[in-house]
């Protein structure tokens, strides 16, 4: 099954990125270059994923997601974001199949060197977030803290059509699924993944975006927003 979904995720990502011009990666997804001071940027996506995990009965919990996204600049290479929207949880054997329920995370990320030659820069994300999920009477809370380092790559001439920000890293996570009403409590397995992906812009403010995890999750972020 994680076969068929990595090869499904990497079909997705590279047909998103290559829809033409003018018509067209948690997560980090999303605006990786920092916005610069009192820059202003919202987005919003679809995600599915699917995480190992311990502690129950189950050995896997899939997710879908629908989020936005408002992000800051608080300097050149400083910015936060919050994240708020709706997730569920679905426990492949372990008894639980929630419903949408709320989800709401916050971040920030900071931009440490540049590669002023190679249109580079490396970044790190720090990100939390919190969903609640219920089945009947019974309740999933779950909590995920990230860690992220990778690299950006800036390409084409900024406020262009075209304008294209390739991205890839390394991510730590910790996650924990606390039940309720009967449901056994999960961590998450995995902790160490890596991700890609890329925000591509139709014009000098909408931009496409795309993403993909493995190994800490296998998942698949596509979105879209728009930078003031």
């Amino acid at each position: 099954m994680r076969t068929r979904l990595v090869s499904l995720i990497l079909w997705g990502s590279l047909s998103a990125l290559a829809l033409p011009a003018p018509a067209r990666a948690a997560q980090v997804g999303g605006l990786v270059a920092p916005l610069g001071t009192l820059g202003f940027a919202v987005s919003g996506g679809l995600s599915y994923g699917e995480r190992d995990v311990k502690g129950g009965p189950a050995d896997e919990v899939s997710t879908r997601r629908m989020v936005a996204r408002a992000q800051i600049g608080l300097a050149d290479d400083l910015d936060v974001y919050v994240l708020l929207g709706f997730s569920d949880a679905r426990f492949g054997g372990g008894g639980f199949d929630g419903t949408l329920g709320d989800s709401v995370g916050l971040g920030v990320r900071k931009g440490v060197l540049r590669y002023p030659e190679s249109a580079m820069r490396v970044v790190l994300d720090l990100q939390g977030e919190y969903v609640r999920t219920n089945d009947g009477s019974k309740r999933i809370r779950h909590q995920g803290y990230h860690a992220s380092a990778y690299v950006v790559h800036e390409m084409g001439a900024a406020g262009r059509t075209g304008y294209v920000y390739p991205y890839g890293g390394l991510r730590i996570s910790y996650t924990r699924y606390d039940g309720s009403g009967g449901v056994d409590d999960y961590r998450g397995e995995d902790t160490v993944g890596i991700f890609g992906g890329a925000d591509y812009f139709v014009n000098p403010q909408v931009f496409f975006t795309g993403e993909v995890h493995i190994f800490d999750e296998t998942s698949l972020y596509l979105g879209v927003g728009y930078r003031f």
